[in-house]
């Protein structure tokens, strides 16, 4: 049975509540043994987790869940980005019961370009450290070597590109993919290395882990002008070799964070989230040791193409 929503404690960062807000933030059902259930997040609390209680009269997986729910606690933001931000942290951290569970992998590769004597761009494999310094773009994470290659034949077949110029096999003169039509011929001279390279680059761009632009540190700063009754109007979301690191109420907080932060992992989830927000170019980067205004090299405006 699906217990009423006004029946069950709600609270705002630890604060009881008469009702959910319509605000931006995370969310997270309990059951009666204070086990966390669900984590989740929305523009407007209160019509998302109302929108929960309508999907749990229905029988299934949604009923599964609310029927155990006994307490709501509410987590607000300024604004989408940090819901967003908080949220997925949230699930890899907490681990609640019914979030979809996210495989961890201890070890990663990837795949970095070098540019070959002959001027085509070759694929290596490369360990890929879950945190340090990200100095150079690479493309794609992969549980072993083996898939990299698996990736990269695939790629090849379906797009031209020839396995001898890549480095994947050994070939004088026409490669063999060649003499069967499935290679363009850019090792019987039939395209350029510059060809090649940019059709390699572009199969693999969708997959593409970007350096990191920024000397040290940066803070996302999210600003809501019209913030509702007990939303923050502003946070400051730290972001370091594309590792999350937490959102703040004030520049002063969050460099202090800063100093006691500990390496944090890179997540491919957050790292599509950041990238998408860097793209779309509506917020401000700052310094977070400084407080200065850093500029944005993935907005359209300020570097056309740079996507």
């Amino acid at each position: 049975m699906i217990p009423e929503l006004h029946k069950i404690t709600l609270s705002v960062d630890g604060t009881t509540v008469p009702q959910l807000p319509h605000f931006s933030g995370v969310y997270r059902f309990y059951g009666k043994a204070d086990d966390l259930l669900y984590v989740g997040k929305s523009v407007d609390i209160h019509t998302r987790v109302t929108s929960h209680f309508h999907e749990g009269r229905k029988p299934g997986r949604h009923q599964r869940i609310m029927s155990q729910v006994a307490r709501i606690d509410c987590q607000p933001t300024a604004g989408e980005i940090g819901a967003l931000l908080v949220e997925n942290a949230a699930i890899k951290a907490e681990t609640p019961m019914y979030n979809r569970r996210q495989r961890q992998m201890r070890k990663l590769w990837s795949i970095q370009l070098e540019q070959h004597s002959s001027g085509f761009l070759r694929p290596v494999a490369i360990d890929f450290s879950p945190t340090g310094q990200r100095e150079a773009d690479c493309y794609g994470l992969f549980a072993n070597q083996k898939m990299i290659e698996s990736s990269l034949r695939r790629h090849a077949r379906d797009q031209g590109l020839c396995l001898a110029s890549l480095g994947i096999e050994k070939a004088r003169g026409p490669c063999f993919q060649f003499q069967l039509g499935r290679c363009d011929g850019a090792c019987a001279g039939k395209e350029t290395p510059d060809e090649h390279n940019a059709r390699l680059v572009s199969v693999l761009s969708e997959d593409r882990i970007r350096a990191w632009p920024f000397a040290g540190a940066v803070t996302l700063l999210e600003y809501n002008a019209n913030p509702a009754c007990g939303q923050p109007q502003e946070q400051h979301h730290i972001i370091d070799n594309w590792a999350y690191l937490g959102s703040y109420a004030t520049a002063k907080a969050a460099c202090a964070a800063l100093s006691n932060a500990s390496g944090q992992a890179f997540d491919r989830d957050a790292y599509k989230l950041l990238m998408s927000t860097l793209r779309k170019g509506n917020i401000t980067l700052l310094n977070t040791r400084s407080g200065k205004s850093v500029p944005n090299p993935f907005c359209e405006t300020h570097a056309a193409g740079a996507a």
